[in-house]
Order: structure tokens, then C-alpha cells, then sequence
């Protein structure tokens, strides 16, 4: 219930923003979305005792350059992850994808439905992410 009121007032905030706000992200590079998402998934985490996730600005590029990936291969996947991994400069990286979730508490529930994306958010140690939809693709990239 906590989760519900928390996202009502998130989305009422968003809403009443001036059209202009409301199309600009507090983070560079992150849309409405993507903050949307990040923030269920913390409000996810300090319900389950864990630290909340920042964005940053290098994990956000990885995720925008695969979501586009994605979305011009019109396949969704993970090919490339050690790629990813290894452009983080990271010990430890989780990512999760998604398609065809026009809604960021959607695509939450879809994560949290599913066992892998469910421990990947739920991942001890990372503790910085990047977000990025491009289309109807999403990828959630996070590390330590």
C-alpha cells in the first residue's frame, strides 16, 4: 500500500509540472521513465533492506546504446553483456531488459514477477544504475 500512495504522489508531481518540466529529466540523458522506474525499483530495494540506486551517467550511455541496439535489430536480449560489463569498469553488473511495456510500473511488475530480473534488482553490492527506453526497449544496467 506504502508502494501505491508513494507512486500516486510521484505521478502527481510529474503531472503537475508545466508541460516543458515535465519533458526534461532531473538527471542528463534520463527521461521521465527511466526516473519513474529507478524510483519504484529503490522504493523496491529499501523495502527489502537495501540501498537505493543512483543514476550515472556512463551505466545510463551502456543502457541507451543496447536499448537502441534493440530497438534497431527489433529483438530484444543481452547479447553484448560483457561488453557491458567490461566498459563499466566494474566487479559486479546486473542488467535487466524489457519490451513492449509503455508504463514504468508495468515493466516493475514484470521484473518482479520473474525470478532472474527479481534477484538482479534485488542484487546486494551494486549500488549505481542507468536506465534507458528507446521505443518499446528497456534496459535496466546496474554495478558495484
Amino acid at each position: 500500500m506504502k508502494t501505491k500512495i508513494l507512486l500516486c504522489a510521484l505521478l502527481l508531481l510529474a503531472l503537475g509540472t508545466t508541460s516543458v518540466q515535465a519533458k526534461e529529466a532531473r538527471f542528463p540523458g534520463v527521461s521521465l521513465y527511466g526516473e519513474t522506474l529507478l524510483a519504484q525499483i529503490n522504493l523496491y530495494r529499501q523495502e527489502n533492506g537495501l540501498n537505493a540506486l543512483r543514476f550515472d551517467a556512463g551505466l545510463n550511455k551502456l543502457a541507451q546504446t543496447h536499448s537502441f541496439e534493440m530497438f534497431q535489430q527489433k529483438r530484444m536480449g543481452h547479447s553484448n553483456f560483457n561488453q557491458r560489463f567490461e566498459r563499466a569498469d566494474s566487479r559486479l553488473c546486473v542488467e535487466n531488459v524489457g519490451w513492449n511495456y509503455s508504463n514504468p510500473l508495468k515493466m516493475f511488475d514484470a521484473w518482479r514477477l520473474s525470478r532472474g530480473h527479481d534477484e538482479n534488482m534485488l542484487k546486494e553490492g551494486i549500488n549505481k544504475a542507468g536506465i534507458s527506453e528507446v521505443g518499446d526497449y528497456v534496459t535496466f544496467f546496474a554495478c558495484k
